[in-house]
């Protein structure tokens, strides 16, 4: 392993680790809902017919997304083509976002009571 692919490794491990520690804390969180995206507000608690699992579950999106991460990476360093390594790499961080919004979308036809 190179210099560049060591550096790569500690960024996107460090990016991966962000994104499953976010998913952590929303899946301890139980007084109040967890948000999806920054730019829209978490539902108030009200609005919601099972707090805990909600929050399990966006929880879960995000430690899955932290591990697609990670796994992009690995599976891009194990390419033996520098093209497909690349591909897997990006891959890892773009290819699950609209899998990210679907989920969060059906808990919020399973959960929210409006």
């Amino acid at each position: 392993m190179n210099a560049e692919m060591i550096i790569a490794l500690v960024i996107i491990s460090f990016v991966a680790g962000i994104m499953i520690i976010i998913g952590i804390a929303q899946m301890a969180k139980k007084n109040e809902p967890v948000g999806f995206y920054n730019v829209i507000a978490p539902p108030k608690k009200e609005e919601i017919s099972d707090l805990i699992q909600w929050n399990k579950k966006h929880g879960a999106i995000w430690i899955a997304y932290g591990i697609c991460i990670e796994l992009g990476f690995w599976l891009g360093y194990a390419m033996p083509i520098e093209a497909l390594e690349m591909v897997f790499m990006i891959g890892g961080v773009i290819i699950p976002l609209p899998f990210m919004i679907l989920r969060h979308r059906t808990l919020e036809k399973e959960y929210k009571l409006n």
